[in-house]
């Protein structure tokens, strides 16, 4: 027969103030927002891609 575990909570009896968790443009804006970011590169040419990435992004230990 398995026994119950009792779980134990503990209360803190202070108020934090959680304003500062927030970056001050999210607090004015709906709790529910989670839009996309957008992130803007430079203009440069393409990165590698298939096996030319992957030997680029090879460690020095790994040899030739």
């Amino acid at each position: 027969m398995e026994r119950k575990r009792r779980r134990v909570v503990r209360r803190a009896d202070v108020d934090y103030d959680r304003t500062a968790d927030k970056a001050p443009s999210q607090q004015r804006k709906s709790p529910a927002f989670d839009g996309e970011r957008e992130v803007l590169l430079d203009d440069e040419e393409p990165g590698l891609t298939g096996r030319a990435f992957y030997e680029e992004q090879r460690p020095p230990h790994h040899g030739d």
